[in-house]
């Protein structure tokens, strides 16, 4: 764990948010930009591990390739002092896990919020990505009310099969383009994932697998 003051290049860490499975979060001033900046940064035990950092890297490119309003911006893939980062967008909020589980929620407001995830995902699918990660807990609210969708850290690249439009995304056939978990490996968050994730059938994991976790 980094210390609140510690410089990665032009970033400032002031606090840590949180951790998942690619690395720890944290919140940045990013000093020529004069803006908060999230910063997920690996550790050393990942770093060393050539697999793992391809995977890193692919979901740097991955996101950075995703333009949507309800998608988190990445701004760029840095190294700094043998520290390994992404730069991304700060969603000031609170998770919509944490929204539904307040006594007072909305229902027609949580419909609202998982239309704007679903035009996001379809965004993603229709350029071949897919997150592989979707849960409450990976959707942010912020505080003007506006949904983010963040951490595709599990996302697989698929290659879209011929021509489609925006109206037919949910018909596109797709098959894999790259690889970035070993075969038989089970990644994702018990209680969100597909049969195909739950049971490690890695090759066969596509937008449909965000669809059953939208679900």
């Amino acid at each position: 764990m980094l210390n609140p003051g510690t410089l990665l290049g032009k970033y400032k860490l002031l606090a840590r948010l949180g951790a998942g499975g690619m690395g720890e979060v944290y919140l940045a001033k990013d000093s020529v930009l004069d803006r908060q900046t999230a910063i997920k940064v690996l550790p050393a035990d990942v770093t060393s591990d050539e697999s793992r950092m391809r995977r890193f890297v692919q979901e740097a490119k991955a996101a950075a390739s995703l333009n949507h309003p309800n998608i988190a911006h990445v701004y760029e893939v840095g190294e700094a002092n043998g520290v390994h980062f992404i730069a991304m967008e700060y969603v000031d909020g609170e998770t919509l896990s944490t929204y539904i589980r307040r006594p007072e929620r909305d229902l027609h407001k949580v419909l609202n919020y998982l239309q704007s995830v679903a035009e996001a995902l379809s965004k993603a699918h229709t350029v071949g990505i897919v997150h592989r990660d979707l849960k409450p807990d990976n959707i942010m609210i912020s505080r003007d009310d506006h949904v983010k969708v963040l951490d595709f850290g599990l996302a697989k690249l698929v290659e879209p099969q011929g021509p489609f439009s925006s109206n037919t995304s949910s018909e596109i056939a797709t098959a894999p383009l790259a690889q970035l978990s070993t075969s038989g490996l089970v990644i994702g968050t018990a209680g969100y994932m597909s049969p195909e994730q739950a049971q490690g059938r890695t090759r066969e994991i596509d937008h449909r697998t965000d669809i059953f976790s939208f679900g």
